[in-house]
């Protein structure tokens, strides 16, 4: 999906404080021009503005904000004035904006109310909720802000709890994939022609990646993707099946109304960190939680507020391609375990689970038609690239759960994808 050209500079300058590049003074000129330019989004224009504040400038950008806070009257819409001039903030929801623009944590009494007013309140303009999602990324939320916002999104889930003794929940990032193939929908088939149930969700696409997936692997097969929480359970509880796909739309309304937000406000915001976490379908004592981090500060944080919430049985939380829960095949990466007995971080290696080592290259682009095709031959018995993903994937998840012994994991597993078993309970989960 193209960007428009405020987006593309709201990009450049507004990755984050690692990735993030300087505006130089030509492209500043253009910001300055098209601040005021009401044919593009306020959304944008304001995530930029915030994005000018809070990052580390250059000489070139020092200047530039010098004059933007002399001449703001003249260089900002109306509307986001009180963004320069604090004082001016009239609304609670404004006086936390401002506060995390300068830096500030919330406490966990305000971060809620915060997340509160984004989920339901309408009066609250869009703009300053895209300003404070990217205000909160830049500045990095604290762990209190985070339970918080984990807190009041779990209370407005839409969630079915169930009897289930074990529930794998795959939760991996709503955005989607566009560099490796997203496999979710096949593991989950897998993993549940193994004999335990496994749950997937997410959405048709979402900002910033609007990537390949889970819903557009299923669009491919045809399958059902807005299903109930009662078709995903049946889908669960069925023997022959055992995995389901259920749709954000279906068990957390507030959160999909936000997509257009997210769309304008170019940035991935913490929203996608805990979203995928919400256990729609829940199993009687919580969910056995497979998700991935990217950055370093998500290799701690991600952990430490399960272990914290409490809601899930048990975690693993991967540093897997393009953030996912999938480890990759030529290489070790880290993994962390949450349960019972504390948080234990350490390294897998993927001969430590396939016979032979094997080599993986990111695509420049992945298309839906791509991955489903390479899932389907894997679901065959074809030893492509993804048929050893598949069963990297699942005997580490069975295995590092304590579901099953490594071996019997690997031996299932591939037994499964070589004798047709896993392909016939993907298909019957399409239906």
């Amino acid at each position: 999906m193209g960007l428009n050209r405020l987006e593309e500079l709201l990009k450049k300058k507004g990755i984050g404080p690692e990735g993030s590049k300087s505006l130089q003074d030509i492209e500043l000129n253009e910001v300055e021009a098209l601040l005021t330019d009401n044919s593009y989004s306020l959304t944008t224009r304001a995530t930029l503005v915030t994005a000018l504040l809070m990052l580390p400038p250059s000489e070139a950008e020092t200047r530039w904000l010098e004059k933007l806070r002399n001449e703001f009257r003249n260089l900002l819409p109306t509307a986001l004035h009180f963004m320069i001039k604090h004082e001016d903030a009239a609304t609670v929801f404004e006086k936390y904006l401002c506060s995390t623009l300068v830096g500030k944590d919330l406490n966990y009494d305000q971060a809620s109310d915060a997340m509160q007013l984004i989920l339901t309140d309408e009066s609250v303009p869009a703009f300053q909720k895209g300003a404070f999602l990217e205000a909160q990324r830049l500045k990095r939320e604290s762990f209190d802000e985070n339970k918080a916002f984990f807190d009041t999104l779990w209370e407005h889930t839409d969630r079915l709890q169930t009897e289930l003794p074990v529930l794998i929940d795959i939760c991996d990032n709503y955005d989607g994939f566009n560099r490796y193939y997203n496999l979710a929908p096949f593991i989950a088939a897998l993993i549940a022609s193994c004999g335990f149930p496994c749950l997937i969700h997410g959405i048709d696409t979402v900002a910033p990646k609007f990537g390949v997936t889970s819903s557009s692997i299923i669009e491919q097969g045809k399958g059902n993707i807005i299903r109930t929480h009662q078709s995903a359970f049946a889908n669960l509880q069925n023997t022959s099946i055992g995995w389901a796909y259920i749709d954000q739309s279906i068990f957390h309304s507030c959160l999909h109304q936000l997509k257009t937000i997210r769309k304008e406000m170019v940035k991935r915001p913490f929203l996608a960190t805990f979203e995928k976490m919400m256990q729609p379908v829940r199993a009687a004592k919580g969910n056995l939680i497979l998700t991935g981090f990217t950055h370093a500060h998500y290799r701690t944080e991600v952990a430490a507020q399960l272990k914290n919430q409490n809601k899930a049985a048990a975690a693993i939380v991967i540093k897997g391609l393009e953030g996912s829960s999938c480890p990759p095949l030529n290489r070790e990466t880290i993994q962390i375990l949450v349960n019972n007995d504390g948080i234990k971080d350490q390294v897998i290696q993927p001969t430590a689970f396939l016979r032979q080592e094997h080599t993986q290259l990111p695509f420049k682009s992945v298309t839906a038609e791509q991955t489903y095709a390479a899932g389907i031959e894997a679901l065959q018995g074809i030893r492509n690239e993804s048929f050893y993903q598949m069963l990297y994937y699942a005997g580490m998840a069975l295995s590092d759960f304590g579901l099953l012994t490594k071996e019997k994991s690997m031996a299932y597993a591939e037994e499964h994808l070589l004798n047709g078993k896993a392909y016939q309970h993907f298909q019957k989960g399409l239906i």
